[in-house]
């Protein structure tokens, strides 16, 4: 089963996790606009769309967020349209999408109360054939992605 994942942060991605453990990743395209970085939205979506459509995933998962206390109301708009536009996206792949809460997968995974670097540790650990995808620190939606997708393939297939 082909399991798509989605971190839909602004260091988020979409991974796709094969049978034989393997994990193509797709980070969120991101432009410098009057000194901000912000999603490059055409880019984004001829990305994810074209990834999604090539690799068929048959079930896609996507991290459910809620605002947080202390978080800005223009952070979290912005935050709510990714999530929007992520979930637009993967249903494009006419494949059942779930979502599923960081408390969650994160606490099925052990990792809950964990930080960036443990997921990504994790996603090494589980993913020997991709490590090189999770290496960096600024890829730990990479590495949440396909987290993400190995919670789907674990527990909802």
């Amino acid at each position: 089963m082909i399991v798509a994942g989605i971190d839909p942060g602004k260091t988020g991605a979409l991974s796709i996790l094969y049978d034989n453990g393997v994990v193509r990743s797709f980070d969120v395209p991101m432009i410098k606009l009057k000194g901000k970085e912000k999603p490059a939205w055409s880019e984004w979506a001829s990305g994810w769309s074209t990834a999604l459509d090539m690799l068929g995933p048959d079930m896609i998962m996507i991290e459910d967020i809620s605002a947080r206390p202390g978080q800005g109301v223009t952070s979290m708009f912005t935050f709510g349209r990714t999530l929007g536009f992520a979930h637009a996206l993967a249903t494009s792949a006419k494949a059942p999408i779930h979502f599923v809460t960081p408390s969650v997968w994160k606490g099925k995974l052990g990792l809950l109360n964990s930080d960036k670097n443990a997921s990504r540790e994790k996603a090494r650990t589980l993913f020997p054939r991709s490590a090189e995808l999770f290496n960096l620190v600024k890829h730990d939606g990479r590495a949440e992605a396909a987290l993400l997708a190995y919670y789907g393939r674990k527990y909802l297939a």
